[in-house]
């Protein structure tokens, strides 16, 4: 919540809002209004151009995707075919068999129904009644006052239904091994540039695509600190977010989102292979990047430059690494990382994480 200083226009009780972020809503009178833009709803007051505004439910922020496909290596540097789509398992088949009753409170609910976005219609709709029958203006502020604290209300109870506590009492020794775990992914998040790498196609004609034998579509990956909505807990959680899925990393286990389907991945589960990718970088080159060569858009057959073209420029050829991220009950993961050390002190630090656990897990039985 804050001040800030705002100028806009609007057409009755209701405005649309155009920026980079998007297109918004708002109903209401000049000085008290309920909205909704990219960010999510709000209610807002204020005259004279300075306001007071705050968020009653915010979105989470998606990652982008970029459709063309892009030229990469000659050659492919792994094993993974990329001739087709590389698809990992849905959510919902991600079952941990020591976490089904975890699984099946979280997913309860995750999935009740919201009353606070009814309870939004509803106080818009009071506020265009109230405009119409034309209202004094202190009355149409009353009403979107109501409205807003209304759906503050709903929006708290939606929280208490919704929420699942997760507390975890880590042994030093644990504690120790989780804060390196988070090291490492924080090595992942610091990385310039980490993609999905969702298709890919071999290129027929390679001249036409800066020599390069094939290309991939891929697409952006959002890293957060931050637990999964509704689930409130004492851990320091990071979550990636691949696009189609969410990953969510606690201190036992990894927690897929998939829409309304929630899976779970233990540690110990996982495999991982990292290695080094020739990529043709038609766009900014990461500054962690390290850039062994250049070619040109449109090559000729000994590679270099096609003199045919007057707009032909050079292109950096730069050192990526591939990670292959597997697990036994189907997540398939192909990542795109700007810096070959990072990628790899991420995937060390989960295999070190996993096997710390299965260690634990050998203990607990024994004893």
């Amino acid at each position: 919540m804050g001040w800030y200083l705002r100028k806009s226009f609007g057409f009755g009780p209701l405005r649309v809002n155009l920026s980079k972020s998007g297109v918004g809503y708002s109903v209401g009178v000049r000085g008290a209004r309920i909205g909704a833009n990219s960010r999510g709803t709000y209610i807002r007051m204020g005259r004279g151009g300075v306001y007071y505004q705050k968020y009653l439910q915010t979105k989470s922020s998606e990652p982008r995707t970029e459709p063309a496909p892009v030229p990469v290596q000659p050659q492919p540097s792994s094993e993974q075919e990329l001739a087709e789509v590389i698809q990992t398992a849905s959510a919902s088949s991600l079952q941990d068999s020591s976490a089904t009753e975890l699984l099946q409170e979280i997913t309860l609910h995750h999935r009740k129904a919201l009353t606070a976005p009814v309870v939004m219609v509803f106080a818009g709709l009071a506020v265009g009644v109230g405009m119409m029958a034309s209202l004094p203006i202190l009355a149409d502020a009353a009403i979107v006052l109501v409205g807003a604290v209304a759906a503050a209300i709903a929006t708290r109870a939606d929280y208490r239904r919704k929420v699942v506590h997760l507390d975890y009492a880590l042994e030093p020794e644990a504690a120790r091994a989780y804060v390196a775990l988070l090291q490492g992914i924080e090595q992942l998040r610091a990385l310039g540039g980490l993609w999905r790498i969702s298709s890919g196609e071999v290129n027929a004609d390679t001249k036409y695509h800066a020599g390069a034998g094939y290309s991939i579509k891929r697409s952006r990956i959002a890293m957060k600190f931050e637990p999964p909505s509704y689930i409130s807990t004492d851990a320091a959680v990071y979550s990636v977010n691949t696009g189609p899925q969410r990953l969510y990393f606690l201190p036992d286990r990894i927690l897929v989102y998939e829409g309304d389907e929630i899976g779970a991945v233990q540690y110990g589960s996982l495999t991982f292979k990292v290695v080094p990718s020739t990529f043709v970088e038609s766009e900014t080159v990461p500054g962690d990047s390290e850039i062994i060569g250049r070619t040109w858009r449109y090559t000729n057959k000994s590679g270099g430059p096609d003199r045919r073209f007057a707009s032909n420029p050079e292109i950096p050829l730069v050192r990526y690494a591939e990670i292959t991220l597997q697990s036994a009950s189907g997540l398939n993961y192909l990542i795109q990382a700007s810096n070959m050390q990072k990628a790899n002190s991420f995937t060390q630090a989960v295999k070190e994480y996993g096997a710390h656990l299965s260690l634990v897990g050998q203990a607990a039985v024994s004893s």
